[in-house]
């Protein structure tokens, strides 16, 4: 009698637990990225960058304290531009600035969210942010700035955390990177609300917009090198009557080639603050076409109306600072000019 050889293997046991541990991975995957990553300030910040390229404007507004950011901005510009961190009666004077430039950049920031806005009311709205940065002597690119990348966040707290963030602005044709904190705001959210820094964030604006314009001005300040050089620039406190107080500043000029040739020279000088070049005052003035290789010296009333003067009148001594004296423009007997920009080309 024929008897079928064929038979059911049976199941072989290390392929049925490949299986089951693979659909196990799977589970737990699935279970880790929506109890695991969906509560990470990093889900939180992917979340907000597509929120800004779709112009949803409520995810952001959800995601992002952008007065806070601003204030935090603000206070670490007015802190360089002579502490008003320290005075509160700066504080009181700054207040009124404070307040618009929170309020300007507020809608700057929603204005561009908004894809579908009116250009006009986005320039305008940039405009005003523009004169509040003026107003503090600080060349912040208002607009022009793009997301390029982040990194890990790392918790400070169960509530906190900070992550390194990469920006590019399009007038300095840069990258610049800055620190966000992040505040749990629910089981599976986080809001940016300020930067861990903003000062050091500050500077990194400041020295890449110094490199970019001092790169635009380099035929001019080579021709004007070539005339005068500015050496041995220093700067004391002086008392005068009625409670009055100068800065007193002395220096000396060495001329280059001749002189009788030059018939104005204008110059600006700045105190800075040794530890991070923070301008502590600035002005202008107009140099002698004379007297190449002497000491010269000029004074400055300080006006204690203004919140970075007064500051600088408070003091005791100015052992903590140091100065400069820059030459911006020279105007020749023939009526030419050599002059720098003092601002980059829109």
């Amino acid at each position: 009698m024929y008897r079928n050889s064929y038979r059911i293997p049976k199941p072989d046991v290390s392929i049925l637990a490949a299986i089951f541990i693979l659909l196990f991975c799977l589970e737990a995957a699935v279970l880790n990225y929506e109890h695991v990553y969906k509560a990470t300030p990093d889900y939180s910040v992917r979340i907000l960058t597509e929120a800004i390229q779709n112009g949803d404007e409520d995810t952001v507004t959800a995601l992002v304290d952008d007065k806070g950011i601003a204030a935090g901005l603000f206070d670490g510009m007015a802190s360089r531009s002579g502490g008003m961190d320290s005075l509160p009666v700066l504080q009181l004077a700054w207040a009124p600035l404070r307040d618009d430039f929170i309020r300007d950049s507020s809608r700057l920031f929603h204005l561009s969210i908004q894809k579908g806005e009116d250009d006009t009311d986005r320039a305008g709205a940039a405009e005003n942010v523009r004169i509040r940065l003026q107003a503090l002597g600080f060349p912040f690119p208002v607009t022009g700035w793009h997301y390029v990348s982040s990194r890990y966040a790392h918790k400070t707290d169960s509530s906190h955390a900070q992550m390194e963030v990469t920006l590019y602005n399009e007038r300095l044709d840069t990258n610049l990177t800055c620190t966000i904190e992040l505040t749990r705001t629910g089981r599976q959210q986080w809001r940016v609300t300020g930067l861990a820094d903003a000062s050091a964030f500050i500077n990194e604006i400041n020295d890449a917009w110094s490199q970019r314009l001092a790169a635009y001005n380099r035929p001019i300040q080579r021709q004007l090198d070539g005339l005068i050089k500015i050496r041995d620039v220093s700067a004391s406190l002086v008392s005068g009557s009625n409670h009055q107080t100068f800065l007193r500043i002395t220096y000396t000029p060495v001329f280059e080639g001749r002189p009788e040739e030059i018939r104005e020279i204008r110059g600006v000088y700045e105190l800075q603050r040794a530890g991070d070049h923070a301008v502590l005052y600035s002005g202008t003035l107009r140099l002698t076409p004379a007297a190449s290789g002497k000491p010269h010296t000029s004074q400055f009333l300080l006006n204690p109306l203004i919140p970075s003067q007064y500051a600088l009148m408070s003091r005791e001594n100015l052992n903590d600072t140091r100065s400069q004296l820059r030459i911006t423009s020279i105007t020749r007997q023939d009526g030419t000019t050599l002059s720098l920009a003092e601002r980059l080309p829109n």
